[in-house]
């Protein structure tokens, strides 16, 4: 009993050692294996950092068939602008417009169907000019003149507001003195019916001293293109703008004139032509041509002097000489330097031309001016 009660003992104890062997056998197989697996891991990590990266000029050299049938598939169209969301949120009508990159900047000068799609926010532009001489010599005095234009857009509406005065103060050497006092005022509403022509509505004032026209209203209506020519002239360099329209013209006259002719105001009809040409030579330095002409449709009263005055209290009186019909125009060319987009220079030279002025006026007016022009 005894021997087998050991036998059996030792039997145990021998399986027991056996399977104490078998876990240790097994423990290190595992590790090995974890092992094994970390190096086969860190192997394949290895060996994919070191493989090249797959470039156009790596498959055109090593495999030219390959990079052939790419370069002939036909190319994916290219990615179209979000019709909801084309344009950057709205910057705020202190803050200057964000278009996009392939688009004219001075919108105020083109159509807004330039601007596909439209721009869905309020534009506006600000711009002002100035420019001053003083003279010394034969003739002694000063000359100002300033300008401002303000824009406003909202879909296919603009509107335009300007406004000029030009002050000249001369005296001889005889002691006599010149003043001179033209102020022009414009407002005008416009529609686009496309992209080539649109309608308009709007009000011209201006006064005329040298004419000796205080006053003289313009409402006028008409049509326009904001480049006749855009698809024959670079429309990256040139400009053209046609204004055609129909006004009724009313002058108020100055006391001088009222005592020669008895009569303080006239009014006629008149055809209304606007023209706006600019050639862009660069980024800094641009040419601008503006023609304004008013022809009257009805014929006015033309005067002459027949007495010469004796003394200082006596006034010249003037007789009808007959009846034309009126005109006249404006002619305005400048060079505009620009040094960024807010300041530059410019230099201008402008005529003046009136068919038929009074008798004590010239028909032909000249002025040669440099300046500033600010912008926003």
């Amino acid at each position: 009993m005894n021997y087998s009660n050991g036998a059996l003992e030792t039997g145990v104890s021998s399986v027991y050692d056996l399977q104490c062997e078998g876990m240790d056998w097994a423990g290190w197989s595992v590790l090995w294996l974890l092992a094994a697996i970390c190096m086969f891991g860190v192997t394949v990590n290895d060996a994919r950092a070191e493989e090249p990266k797959l470039t156009p000029e790596l498959i055109k050299q090593t495999n030219p068939d390959l990079y052939r049938q790419i370069q002939a598939a036909p190319k994916l169209p290219p990615e179209k602008a979000d019709p909801d969301r084309p344009y950057d949120p709205y910057p705020g009508f202190f803050a200057q417009p964000v278009l996009k990159p392939d688009q004219n900047e001075n919108w105020w000068e083109t159509s807004s169907f330039d601007y596909s799609p439209i721009y869905p926010y309020l534009l506006k532009h600000t711009h002002m000019k100035f420019s001053y001489d003083k003279s010394t010599g034969n003739d002694d005095g000063h000359a100002w003149k300033g300008a401002i234009l303000l824009a406003l857009r909202k879909d296919r509406f603009t509107n335009v507001i300007g406004y000029e005065i030009d002050q000249k103060n001369i005296s001889s050497m005889d002691g006599s003195s010149v003043d001179k006092d033209v102020q022009n005022f414009e407002e005008t509403a416009i529609y686009e019916l496309n992209r080539y022509l649109f309608v308009e509505a709007g009000l011209y004032w201006q006064r005329l001293s040298q004419q000796f026209i205080m006053d003289r209203y313009v409402p006028f209506v008409g049509i326009g293109s904001y480049n006749v020519l855009q698809d024959i002239l670079d429309r990256k360099k040139d400009r053209l703008k046609i204004d055609l329209g129909f006004g009724w013209v009313s002058d108020s006259y100055d006391s001088q004139v009222v005592n020669m002719i008895h009569k303080n105001s006239d009014s006629f009809n008149a055809l209304y032509v606007k023209g706006e040409f600019a050639h862009k030579f660069s980024d800094m330095l641009t040419y601008k041509q503006i023609f304004v002409l008013k022809q009257a449709v009805d014929k006015t009263t033309e005067y002459g002097i027949t007495t010469i005055p004796q003394t200082q209290n006596q006034d010249q009186k003037a007789i009808v000489t007959g009846a034309t019909k009126r005109y006249d125009w404006r002619w305005t060319n400048s060079l505009e330097f620009t040094i960024n987009q807010y300041v530059g220079f410019l230099v201008s030279y402008d005529v003046a031309y009136d068919s038929n002025p009074w008798p004590i006026a010239a028909k032909r007016d000249t002025e040669f001016l440099t300046g500033f022009k600010f912008a926003y």
